[in-house]
């Protein structure tokens, strides 16, 4: 390679970096948040910027032509990321439209009831987690795409409560944004989760329940949960593909991290790094309740706080 293409990959080098610095400065001073599972999705940029740098042209061309790609790139993710990837902090009756199908589940709770399985199948949308009800379960589903079948089944003093998501007509990925399930518990049981999902945002305010036990598994998605201490100890298992993820912990529990994934970016607040991928809260083993906490899959941000 000559030096004239070695200065002018420099120059278009620089460029990116300049760039990446602009956007971690608006991240950092606008409190601006990056979702991965979507700026994932624009990895072919590189290739195009690697193939303008062997190009045999002048080197003010391809400096624009590189400005051009990243400016383009970044307004498609921030379209797409406002209009698409994130979901409202709670569920509300006003989210559904007068055309769309409304299924309603309930089943009425018996206090012989002391410990629950919930699986919870949902392909793509908006979950959610409402305040404990009066009813053993209480849900809406709110699609004309999406048909929920609930059963639950009495084992002695269990229930295993169980929700399958099945499309009753084949669309396009983007028009299953507009669906929402809403789902709220007894606050009485212990329970177990499973919770399987596609491409779906969910919004899960654990703490006022008795978690032992979390799955969760998914595709490419935007998780954020909450958990309680209302359990002596708490299993939580995630595995997912690119996603965000954001988990609250209260401050008093202890808590212990295990990472068996590709962790890009992540922010574990009030924790030490131990032996490995292994991040533990100092009050771990004097707390009175603990949760574990074990990340499988291409999990690309992660954040955990304290509360």
């Amino acid at each position: 390679m000559s030096k004239d293409n070695n200065k002018d990959n420099g120059v278009i080098g620089g460029i990116i970096l300049i760039a990446i610095g602009i956007i971690a400065l608006m991240v950092t001073l606008f409190d601006l948040e990056i979702v991965w599972s979507e700026l994932a999705k624009f990895w072919p940029v590189f290739l195009v910027m690697f193939g303008i740098s062997m190009l045999p042209l002048n080197k003010l061309l391809k400096s624009v032509l590189v400005i051009v790609l990243i400016l383009l790139s970044c307004l498609l993710y921030y379209n797409n990321v406002g209009d698409n990837v994130k979901s409202p902090a709670s569920f509300s009756y006003d989210m559904i439209d007068d055309d769309v199908d409304v299924q309603e589940f309930s089943e009425p709770y018996d206090d012989k009831i002391k410990t629950a399985n919930v699986e919870i199948d949902y392909g793509a949308g908006n979950l959610f987690l409402s305040s404990p009800v009066n009813y053993l379960v209480k849900a809406t589903n709110a699609s004309n795409y999406l048909v929920q079948d609930f059963s639950v089944v009495y084992d002695g003093n269990n229930a295993e409560i169980s929700f399958e998501g099945t499309n009753n007509v084949n669309v396009d990925a983007k028009v299953f944004k507009s669906n929402n399930f809403n789902i709220a518990l007894h606050k009485n049981p212990i329970y177990d989760f499973e919770i399987n999902l596609g491409a779906c945002n969910m919004n899960f305010d654990f703490s006022p329940y008795k978690v032992s036990n979390l799955e969760i598994n998914g595709g490419a998605c935007d998780i954020d949960i909450k958990l309680g201490d209302l359990c002596d100890a708490t299993e939580v298992m995630l595995e997912t593909g690119v996603s965000d993820i954001r988990i609250g912990i209260p401050e008093k529990t202890g808590c212990r991290i295990k990472c068996e994934s590709v962790l890009s970016n992540k922010k574990f607040e009030g924790f030490d790094k131990k032996s490995g991928n292994v991040y533990e809260t100092s009050n771990y083993f004097s707390a009175d309740k603990q949760i574990d906490i074990q990340f499988e899959g291409a999990i690309s941000g992660v954040e955990i706080y304290r509360y």
